[in-house]
């Protein structure tokens, strides 16, 4: 559910960053998947896992699930993934995928939505409050990342490079992408905190 919020307690906060050309924190951070790459040697899927996870962790995050359309703030329950995938051709497209906090659940319906996906090759380009953008760059490392962006959409973006092996551990570049009106260092450190807490409580 997307509520709106006639009280925004950010709102001059808000205000004052999205007078900006560039109202967005973007930064890149370095985190250890290790636990995610072990889980998906047997169970695959580490996109899908991946961006489960990262969903999962902005469903528990308040900064996160905020939104500004259309001149009003907007507060959305719960959150989807909103996946890049690309074609055979290596044209592009997106497609949704409905959170559930049932790892297996989620990464079936991101396998049946994708399989449909792929085969009309038809995606929904509608831009929905209620879901987060995820993307993956599998084929480089980047150490920073600026994607291209639209002042005007608040949605909340994520997109990681190739992991790589660094003393044992797995470990992937990840751009975060938030609007400063809704969060601050605070809040991103809070997202941090939690993804690798819940990175690490994956049961392989």
């Amino acid at each position: 559910m997307i509520k709106e919020i006639k009280d925004f307690k950010r709102i001059d906060i808000f205000n004052h960053y999205h007078q900006c050309d560039n109202p967005f924190i973007i930064l890149t951070t370095s985190i250890d998947v290790t636990n995610v790459i072990n889980y998906c040697k047997k169970n695959k899927m580490f996109y899908a896992t991946l961006g489960y996870i990262i969903t999962k962790t902005t469903n528990q995050i308040d900064a996160f699930k905020y939104r500004y359309s259309n001149s009003k703030f907007y507060y959305c329950d719960e959150l989807a993934s909103n996946y890049t995938q690309m074609f055979d051709d290596e044209t592009i497209g997106y497609f949704s995928v409905p959170y559930n906090k049932d790892i297996n659940i989620y990464r079936n319906e991101f396998t049946k939505v994708e399989r449909e996906f792929k085969e009309k090759k038809k995606y929904d380009s509608t831009e929905k409050l209620d879901e987060i953008w995820l993307s993956c760059s599998p084929w480089f490392s980047f150490n920073s990342l600026i994607s291209p962006f639209n002042k005007k959409i608040t949605i909340p973006q994520f997109i990681w490079d190739k992991y790589e092996l660094k003393n044992d551990k797995y470990y992937i570049n990840l751009m975060i992408m938030i609007h400063h009106g809704f969060a601050d260092g605070l809040h991103i450190s809070r997202f941090i905190n939690k993804l690798k807490e819940n990175i690490n409580s994956l049961k392989i």
